[in-house]
């Protein structure tokens, strides 16, 4: 497993949603969904994510790591867009 150190996030990619919350299928090609990405854990310095939160970062600031075939982005704090809350 990867342990973050400082303001540092690990976070898994989310696929995206095909079906609406009422069942409605969507297009292959619809893009109005945001690629999510789900924290597996942060680092000490982090103060406003948390373990398993569904986050949007910058993509192009994530940093891909692979282990055990498993692929997982770190990113800084500072490139989450923001939160999402149930």
């Amino acid at each position: 497993m990867i342990k973050p150190i400082r303001k540092n996030i690990v976070c898994v990619r989310l696929k995206k949603k095909t079906e609406t919350a009422s069942g409605i299928i969507l297009n292959s090609d619809y893009d109005g969904n945001v690629d999510r990405a789900q924290v597996i854990d942060v680092g000490p310095e982090v103060t406003n994510v948390k373990k398993d939160d569904i986050v949007f970062i910058d993509w192009n600031k994530a940093v891909p790591v692979v282990v055990d075939d498993i692929p997982y982005y770190v990113i800084k704090e500072e490139f989450v867009i923001w939160v999402f809350e149930e």
